[in-house]
């Protein structure tokens, strides 16, 4: 497609750029669910992202929108949906193509090395966790997909790596039978609730000591309600084991612990659903073939699984 074609896709939502899309590989957030992604710069100084999405992706990307306006609507802060176009959809067609517009929040890039050590990012990604629950609590949403269940899905994990990779389902079969014994097998409705499902810092566009936006919704919808906090500690472990009893990790588990209206047997079964999780991140290291993550994940679910009762009594749970 050239400028002119552009400048046709976007006047569907009334913008006439400011200067030529541009392919934009470091915007922040993963690019692997759309074909493409440009920024764009209006001529009133505006600044948005339009996306491509594949034809296989349409309904549940038309899901995902719906539900971050209503999110808005719920009052729910640092979200910022996708924009409904000049005939009140989120979806534009042109030339057999569909694209997607949502506003470009600019941020500063997070330091890997340093952000354990500042514990306003904790209190900011608890802030967060607690109102997504109020908001979607006071707007119906639909949900994405039908609701996750980490027993269901460690079971299928388990059976993939049986079939194509049988030595590493072998290495975790202790893990699997651990939380076959721990994990429920049938979630309470009243302990689900709606999720981000990738919650974690680099999905957060960060001010200089502020949160400015949550991106990257691919994966939302009903899950158990510690969902996105179990994902956020695991993502904390794997980048450093010790972090996961460090001051980072105390006070966000903390500041749940005492805000949070988690049920009783959620807190109870938080640490299985840490180490569930990691199965995702598992299947994701062997889908994009790295290998070093790939064995550096078996270590850590090898250390989560003989560690349990040291890192939640230091979790108080």
């Amino acid at each position: 497609m050239d400028q002119a074609d552009f400048g046709k896709i976007l006047r569907n939502w009334h913008i006439d750029p400011a200067d030529a899309p541009r392919l934009d590989t470091s915007l922040a957030g993963s690019p692997d669910r759309v074909v493409f992604r440009k920024a764009i710069t209006d001529r009133e100084g505006r600044r948005w992202v339009l996306e491509e999405v594949a034809e296989k992706r349409y309904a549940r990307k038309l899901a995902i929108a719906e539900a971050l306006e209503a999110l808005e609507r719920g009052g729910l802060e640092f979200i910022h949906p996708y924009v409904r176009n000049s005939l009140d959809h989120f979806i534009t067609n042109y030339a057999g193509h569909l694209f997607m517009l949502r506003p470009l929040v600019d941020g500063m890039p997070i330091d890997r090395g340093t952000w354990l050590a500042e514990p306003w990012r904790a209190d900011a990604m608890a802030t967060f966790l607690l109102n997504l629950r109020l908001a979607s609590e006071r707007t119906p949403i639909e949900s994405p997909g039908p609701a996750f269940s980490p027993a269901s899905f460690v079971e299928e994990r388990m059976a993939a790596l049986k079939r194509n990779a049988p030595d590493i389902a072998s290495s975790l079969d202790p893990i699997y039978r651990q939380l076959k014994r721990t994990l429920p097998t049938a979630a309470n409705r009243q302990d689900m609730a709606f999720c981000h499902g990738d919650f974690h810092p680099l999905n957060v566009v960060w001010g200089m000591q502020s949160m400015r936006s949550v991106i990257d919704w691919e994966f939302c919808g009903i899950k158990p309600e510690a969902y996105d906090a179990a994902l956020l500690v695991g993502c904390i472990g794997f980048e450093d084991p010790d972090a996961l009893i460090g001051p980072f990790s105390l006070r966000f588990i903390r500041q749940l612990r005492n805000n949070a209206p988690f049920a009783e047997s959620t807190w109870r079964s938080f640490y299985d659903l840490v180490v569930a999780i990691r199965f995702a991140w598992l299947s994701e290291w062997i889908r994009t073939c790295d290998a070093e993550a790939r064995d550096l994940e078996i270590l850590y679910l090898n250390l989560l699984a003989t560690q349990k009762r040291y890192v939640t009594e230091q979790w108080n749970l």
